[in-house]
Parts: structure tokens; C-alpha cells; sequence
């Protein structure tokens, strides 16, 4: 009785054995450390309201003003980005990167106030859902933090900051009511005299990364970034004055999935 309890535990004792040995090992075998990546992402960017004017007096040349109610937001599009990111240790690293942003105007108008002006209803007919073109390419600088980088999948914390690009005003506007022949009849509602095309921007980002293999990984990344935008404070006397308006953030939500090549990578445990 005594020699076969001490067979079972022998053989228990010899596959507890074999089982550590197995942890041992997994636990001795880790995933690459990316260190180097050069990439591209891209994903879909999410819409802000811009400014509203809800009382602006526009003339005619024999009646009373009519009053518009104004409005300006920037609709949903497409986001690419192309990032560089270097780490020197582990956790921490740089990274530089060029994002488009895909943004657009969209305008609309309401008559609040009708003095029967017929050519003024079809000025703010032609407003209403007008989409302009408000790309902007930014370029940043920043930081990474990735606390797990030997882990299959490897959250990181990304912040950056930079300069944007805004070739067009968001302040300026103007509509387009009809044609006589091939001559456009437009009304110019406010003017932006003194529109800057290079702007602050920022960003702040979390993501997701799988560990490096066969040269390359995968991300997700949850971002928002800012940028600084002109905006209308208040309305104007009347049409083609130049309004008040201040810069005031503006802060556009994204998620993108990219692809990254690992030029340089820190060897994990084979044994």
C-alpha cells in the first residue's frame, strides 16, 4: 500500500516536474521590442461646430434689412497620417509625423426677418448646406510612452504638438445666388482681411500596437487634436464688412488604424 502511494506520487511529483519546466520556458520566451518604425495610418475624423450668428442684417438697395441667421461647422472626413517613431529605451520615445486633415465647411441660413427682397431669399437659399474645402495638413512633434513592450498586444500614450496648415479662412463667406449668362451673381457677407494660414495645433493620443513580426506591426490609435481656428464673435452692420472674430480651440476626435515597418527592433528571450 505504501509502495503504490509512493508510485502516484512519484508520478504526480514528475508531472508537476514538466509543468513548471513548461512554465519556465513560456515565461523565458518574450516578444521583439520595436525600437524604429516608419508608417501609415489612416482612419476617419469626426465634425465640430465652428461659430453661429443668429441676428445678421443684410441689405438691399430699397428695403429694410433682412436678418439671417448664420450658421458654420466642420463636417466628418478622412484623416491620413505618416509617422516616424524612435525609441532609445523601453517606455519612452519620440515621434514626428504628417497628418492630413480632411476637413470641410458646412454653411447654412435661416430667414429670421423677411422685408420681401426676392434676390435676398436666394442669397441665403444658396447658403443653406453649402460645403466649402478646409484641408489642413499638421505637422508634430512629440512624445510616446508605452508602459508593456514585450507583450503581444502594447498600449502607449502619445502627445505632440505642432503647426497646421490652413490654406482657406473659416471666418470669410460668401454666396453664390445664380448666374446672369456666365457671370456668377455672389454676395460677399463677411471678409477676413487678415486670415493666417499657419496655426498651433495639438494632439493627444492612446493606441494599441501589436509586438514587431516579420519586420512589420499593426496599430489602432483613439486621438483628438486641436487646432486653433478663427471663429465669428458677432454680427456686422451689415454685408462685406470684415466681423469680429477671435482664434478660439477646436477639438476634432479620429481613430485610425495603421501599418508600421520596424527598422530597428530589441530581440526578446528564445529560450
Amino acid at each position: 500500500m505504501i509502495e503504490h502511494l509512493s508510485d502516484k506520487a512519484r508520478i504526480i511529483g514528475i508531472g508537476l516536474a514538466i509543468a513548471a519546466a513548461s512554465a519556465s520556458r513560456v515565461q523565458a520566451q518574450t516578444n521583439d521590442e520595436a525600437r524604429l518604425t516608419i508608417g501609415i495610418a489612416g482612419g476617419f475624423l469626426g465634425s465640430s461646430k465652428l461659430w453661429d450668428v443668429p441676428n445678421q442684417p443684410i441689405y438691399s438697395q430699397f428695403n429694410e434689412p433682412d436678418i439671417f441667421h448664420l450658421h458654420r461647422e466642420m463636417h466628418s472626413d478622412i484623416t491620413i497620417s505618416a509617422h516616424a517613431t524612435y525609441f532609445p529605451g523601453p517606455h519612452f520615445g519620440f515621434t514626428a509625423e504628417f497628418t492630413f486633415l480632411g476637413l470641410g465647411t458646412t454653411d447654412a441660413c435661416t430667414v429670421v426677418h423677411d422685408n420681401g427682397n426676392v434676390e435676398l431669399l436666394d442669397v441665403c437659399s444658396a447658403l443653406e448646406g453649402t460645403l466649402g474645402s478646409a484641408s489642413t495638413t499638421v505637422v508634430h512633434a512629440g512624445m510616446v510612452y508605452r508602459p508593456l513592450t514585450r507583450s503581444f498586444l502594447q498600449p502607449y500614450l502619445k502627445a505632440s504638438a505642432g503647426i497646421a496648415f490652413t490654406p482657406s479662412s473659416t471666418v470669410a463667406l460668401q454666396s453664390t445666388y445664380g448666374h446672369v449668362g456666365d457671370t456668377a451673381l455672389f454676395m460677399t457677407i463677411y471678409k477676413d482681411d487678415d486670415w493666417k494660414a499657419m496655426r498651433p495645433s495639438w494632439t493627444l493620443g492612446f493606441g494599441l500596437s501589436t509586438a514587431p513580426s516579420s519586420g512589420y506591426q499593426i496599430h489602432v490609435e483613439v486621438r483628438e487634436t486641436w487646432l486653433a481656428l478663427g471663429v465669428v464673435n458677432g454680427p456686422t452692420y451689415g454685408q462685406g464688412f470684415v466681423p469680429d472674430h477671435s482664434s478660439a480651440l477646436k477639438g476634432y476626435p479620429s481613430i485610425l488604424v495603421g501599418f508600421d515597418v520596424v527598422l530597428a527592433r530589441q530581440r526578446g528571450r528564445r529560450y
